[in-house]
C-alpha cells in the first residue's frame, strides 16, 4: 500500500511540475510569420487566458517582446526557442512587459501570454534591431 501512495505521489508530482514549468501546453500556436515583419497584435484576454504565438527570427538580430494591457491585471511573457528551452521571460506583477533575446541560430520562436486577475485587452509588439 505504501508503494501505492508514493507511485501516485510521484505521479501528482511530475504532472504539477510540468504545467508549472512549460505554459501553454494545451494551447495552439498561431504562427505569425517573420518576426521583423510583424506588426505588433491586439489580443482580448479572458481571466486566467493564456495565448501562444510563433515568429521566425533570423540569428543574431537582437529583437524585444512587450506586452501591454489596457486594464491593471497580471500579464506575463514567456519565450521558447525551436528545441523548447525557455530563453526569456518576464513574469513580474502588472500589465507590462519586455524581454530582449539575440537568436543564436534562425529559427521559429513561441511566445506564450498568460493573463490573470481579470480580462484585459493586451497589446502584444515585436521590434527587431537594424
Amino acid at each position: 500500500m505504501k508503494s501505492i501512495t508514493r507511485l501516485v505521489t510521484a505521479v501528482v508530482a511530475v504532472m504539477f511540475a510540468v504545467a508549472i514549468l512549460c505554459p501553454a501546453q494545451g494551447v495552439k500556436s498561431t504562427d505569425l510569420g517573420k518576426g521583423a515583419a510583424f506588426n505588433g497584435k491586439k489580443i482580448e484576454m479572458k481571466d486566467k487566458g493564456e495565448v501562444a504565438y510563433l515568429l521566425f527570427f533570423t540569428a543574431g538580430k537582437e529583437f524585444e517582446a512587450t506586452t501591454d494591457g489596457l486594464k491593471n491585471t497580471d500579464v506575463h511573457l514567456f519565450v521558447y526557442d525551436s528545441s523548447g528551452a525557455e530563453v526569456a521571460k518576464d513574469d513580474s506583477p502588472g500589465p507590462k512587459c519586455s524581454v530582449k533575446v539575440t537568436p543564436e541560430k534562425d529559427g521559429k520562436y513561441k511566445f506564450v501570454i498568460k493573463n490573470a486577475n481579470g480580462a484585459n485587452t493586451v497589446t502584444f509588439n515585436v521590434k527587431v534591431a537594424k
